[in-house]
């Protein structure tokens, strides 16, 4: 099989059917008009906790996998991050700006794009280590996104602190390593229900991120969005990539990380504009068209994955 044709394959078995999630939520945005608000809380305080909770309580990666996929994620989005935090202040953008361009560029999308595309592609592996993703990106995008956004614009780091230790994510992360540390089993109809609502988030993300998407939907400002777009699909996967092989994480689960790492910018981006006063306009903009692209870039990312033999052991 060739290139072109490994790559049409991947597409239309792991992407596609993502996206035509993603267009459902578009077409049912525009006929009635969901609450996004109600969805995002949903997303929020419910089904992304839980779903954390479930996969690091059922996971059988050793503690030392879990330390390794974690360490990692932040070592890829500081490796990053640093650099971009000196030229954006260098550059003297503008507060409400600064948070958004840094967000929207380092930090994985875990999330709405990356668990579907992960669990379609390398199945309950991909889902196990996803999870770990998951929360260390959320995690620190709560965590450090809501200090830096809250320091910048006006809004104090007391008020980031509180914000961040409202949410549910924290404590059940603590909770489902305590549980599995004291060897705790959790009767079955209790991890039944658990499991039902983990495998519900797929569904609501894509739909969700298709209604935020339909109501976005704008020309952008090129010369912010652009950067973006280069340093979110193209750059922190090859810089995800040599974390990889640093850590001697490949072929797995170094495959799992690179292709979170190529994902779009996360909508949480912009859940955190919309709280702490950000630049609203540039957080939609960099959620939207980091989506439509990387309809491309996830397609080559997994196809160079596969090509290189990455995938579960």
């Amino acid at each position: 099989m060739s290139v072109f044709s490994t790559a049409l394959h991947l597409f239309g078995v792991v992407v596609l059917p993502t996206l035509l999630l993603v267009a459902l939520g578009a077409v049912v945005q525009r006929a009635q008009k969901l609450d996004m608000t109600t969805l995002a809380r949903l997303q929020i305080y419910l089904f992304v906790p839980t779903f954390l909770f479930y996969y690091l309580y059922t996971s059988s990666l050793s503690l030392r996998d879990i330390g390794g996929i974690a360490a990692a994620t932040l070592t890829a989005q500081a490796v990053l991050a640093f650099p971009l935090f000196a030229l954006l202040w260098k550059w003297k953008v503008s507060r409400e700006r600064f948070a958004v361009l840094m967000l929207s560029s380092v930090v994985f999308n875990a999330g709405n794009f990356g668990i579907p595309v992960a669990v379609r592609a390398f199945g309950p592996a991909g889902g196990a280590v996803q999870a770990l993703i998951v929360m260390t990106a959320n995690l620190s995008l709560w965590g450090i996104g809501y200090c830096l956004m809250a320091t910048l614009t006006g809004r104090g780091l007391g008020n980031a602190v509180k914000g961040y230790l409202k949410l549910p994510m924290v404590y059940m992360v603590i909770a489902a390593f305590s549980l599995r540390g004291l060897g705790i089993k959790l009767p079955e109809p209790v991890l039944y229900s658990l499991h039902l609502l983990a495998e519900g988030l797929v569904p609501l993300a894509l739909v969700t991120l298709g209604a935020q998407l339909a109501q976005q939907a704008r020309w952008p400002r090129w010369r912010h969005v652009v950067p973006v777009l280069c340093l979110k699909l193209l750059i922190l996967p090859m810089v995800t990539a040599g974390v990889v092989v640093l850590f001697g994480l490949w072929p797995w689960p170094g495959a799992a990380l690179i292709l979170a790492a190529s994902a779009p910018t996360a909508v949480n981006t912009l859940l955190l504009a919309l709280d702490q006063n950000g630049d609203v306009e540039l957080a939609a903009d960099c959620v939207f068209w980091t989506t439509l692209f990387s309809a491309i870039t996830v397609t080559l990312t997994l196809t160079i994955l596969t090509a290189l033999g990455g995938k579960p052991g």
